[in-house]
């Protein structure tokens, strides 16, 4: 019995995922060499763009850290600045 149309919209066909292949260079299969080559291309780009965008991130979250540092010794500078106008140590040296 042919399935009903209810039955193909809950349950989409879906493509299998095809394996990597890893003998890019390999002379067997000329046909399917092209293919296998564009598809380790085409996976390098993804791995290419997911690790600019992590590094990306991770130099957006040193540059803050970074910041945080620099306010944290600014301040430190304006504590230390209060006591050496209050108690000038440095005419006795």
């Amino acid at each position: 019995m042919p399935p009903s149309d209810n039955e193909e919209e809950e349950n989409p066909l879906t493509d299998p995922i095809p394996p990597v292949h890893t003998n890019i260079g390999s002379s067997s299969g000329v046909g399917g060499s092209s293919s296998s080559l564009e598809d380790h291309i085409l996976n390098l780009n993804q791995r290419l763009e997911e690790f600019f965008l992590l590094s990306t991130s991770r130099h957006e979250e040193v540059i803050g850290l970074i910041r945080g540092l620099d306010s944290r010794i600014s301040n430190l500078e304006h504590k230390f600045d209060k006591y050496d106008e209050d108690d000038d140590m440095s005419q006795e040296f």
